[in-house]
């Protein structure tokens, strides 16, 4: 039987430049999975607890390795298992979300590797219930599946904490038409980010570029933003046809109590308020991505703006529901919105945020798979990931950076595969 024989760790910098993770699982037959956890910037209140890295170095070599090795690493469910009877605590704080998170995944990339599969095929069966806790076959062959390419959200002009500049909402988003095949999808979005750049310089204003590779120019609010995106490209291209638009308010980032202060405008707005601000928005643009656009604990409002505009749009719960389906129950209780981020490290384990996955699912709501703006630029596990549980959309930022550009590049690779198969 295929066991764990070494669970190693050390620190790698990410695309911020901060330090993070490394696990790496090595097996009795010398294949070695790896993962460099991601990191976010805005973050919510009840993600799992992010370690300083030097302990979650330590964390994994000296309290997670001695528990793990000699298991099998097809049993995932065992192994995340163990890790969170290890830590004891409902955030991880014990271990860290960053330290289990880097083993459970390193865990699942070292089980592709073994069996010679692509991961997203790999992920696929064990999403599905299809990968036996104990495997003693090691090239067990999977049944190939006709995955379902997702729309990526293309995060094209950067604010809040993703840039320095003084734009209150952190992401400004296009979308292409789900009647463009995969490949014309990433075409458009490419075409877009440099019609925009174009403009942008055209018009005096820097090309910069915040922590997810969109611009981040000065000066500009979120409606002149969203006004400015769509005079720029809609000579190239029909809008609410070809195009659509997505915004991740994070209204996290400038709530202030009960209210919230849009300080490029001079505004103070109530709850309802806001909630009027960005149905403005939606009757002027075609929008169909709103993230986050109350804090995570003004429920009755998130109930109130999925009533208002949840018919015609992706109202999308992110610090809202943080990967954990205990915390999407009552959200999907309450009706507060109907499409959720997935991100893996607000959870912490494999098992976790499929179980999070499916809850979402099997309750209609649309998966959106998630980067985080401090990433690396050698990992695709979240591309893989997307094909695997059917997700619905990506989020990877810019067509721009190498950390972005690897997760957009993957999925173009296995595009071509099955294109050229």
């Amino acid at each position: 039987m295929i066991t764990i024989t070494k669970v190693h760790a050390y620190k790698e910098i990410n695309s911020r430049g901060d330090w993070t993770v490394v696990a790496e699982v090595i097996l009795s037959t010398g294949v070695v999975g790896r993962y460099a956890v991601a990191d976010g910037a805005s973050t919510g209140t009840k993600e799992a607890i992010v370690l300083d890295t030097d302990t979650a170095v330590s964390n994994i070599i000296s309290k997670i390795a001695p528990a793990l090795v000699g298991l099998s690493p097809y049993d995932q469910l065992t192994i995340d298992t163990i890790m969170l009877e290890l830590d004891k605590t409902p955030n991880k704080a014990t271990l860290g979300g960053n330290s289990i998170l880097a083993v459970s995944v390193a865990v699942a990339n070292a089980c592709a590797l073994s069996l010679e599969v692509p991961a997203y095929i790999y992920l696929h069966a064990l999403y599905f219930g299809k990968v036996p806790a104990t495997l003693e076959n090691p090239i067990l062959s999977f049944k190939e599946f006709s995955p379902r390419f997702p729309i990526p959200l293309f995060n094209i002009l950067n604010g809040g904490k993703h840039a320095q500049n003084n734009l209150s909402f952190q992401e400004f988003m296009i979308i292409p038409s789900n009647t463009y095949s995969f490949l014309e999808r990433m075409e458009v979005g490419v075409h877009c980010y440099h019609i925009l750049k174009d403009k942008l310089h055209a018009d005096g204003y820097a090309t910069s570029v915040g922590d997810e590779g969109g611009f981040a120019p000065s000066n500009f609010n979120p409606q002149t933003a969203l006004a400015y995106i769509q005079n720029a490209l809609s000579s190239h291209y029909i809008i609410g046809t070809d195009i659509y638009f997505g915004i991740d308010v994070a209204a996290d980032s400038f709530v202030n109590g009960d209210s919230y202060t849009i300080k490029e405008q001079n505004l103070t707005l109530s709850q309802n308020q806001l909630i009027d601000y960005l149905s403005d928005l939606t009757t002027k643009h075609p929008l169909i991505i709103l993230e986050d656009p109350l804090y995570e604990t003004h429920l009755d409002s998130w109930n109130t703006i999925n009533a208002n505009l949840g018919s015609k749009l992706n109202i999308v719960g992110d610090d809202l529901v943080v990967t954990n389906t205990k915390i999407l129950l009552t959200a999907i209780d309450k009706k507060l919105c109907n499409a959720v981020i997935v991100k893996l490290n607000q959870v912490g384990t494999l098992t976790e945020t499929f179980a999070f996955i499916q809850t979402a699912q099997k309750n209609n709501l649309k998966i959106i798979i998630s980067h985080r703006s401090g990433d690396t630029a050698e990992d695709t596990f979240v591309a893989d990931m997307a094909l695997a549980v059917n997700a619905d959309f990506v989020k990877f930022g810019a067509p721009a950076r190498g950390e972005r550009t690897v997760k957009y590049n993957r999925l173009l690779e296995i595009y071509d595969d099955i294109q050229t198969t």
